[in-house]
């Protein structure tokens, strides 16, 4: 029953499958949480870099990078533990901004 309601919540109106769930005989086509998969988009996860790829590709200083940051000027980026991050269209942006 619970599973029934997911299905419908998750897969927006969609038919519930024809075989209960529970059975794991049924052909994996067959089971909800496929049903609702698009497989036709792929994910595109962003490339990120890191303080020192960001220094080399510029041909610029770590300490650079640190005072345009301090001064709200430079990249946007992310802590990612101790080290700083930066989107690569964030990076894009940020030049397009200077010119």
């Amino acid at each position: 029953m619970a599973t029934l309601h997911l299905f419908a919540t998750y897969c927006f109106g969609g038919a519930p499958p024809s075989a209960p769930l529970g059975d794991s005989r049924i052909p994996p086509a067959e089971l909800a949480h496929l049903l609702c998969m698009d497989t036709t988009s792929a994910v595109v996860i962003e490339q990120i870099l890191s303080l020192s790829e960001l220094c080399a590709h510029l041909h610029v200083s770590a300490q650079t990078i640190y005072d345009l940051r301090s001064q709200g000027r430079g990249p946007r980026g992310s802590r990612v533990g101790r080290e700083l991050r930066f989107r690569v269209s964030e990076v894009e942006a940020w030049l397009t901004r200077l010119e």
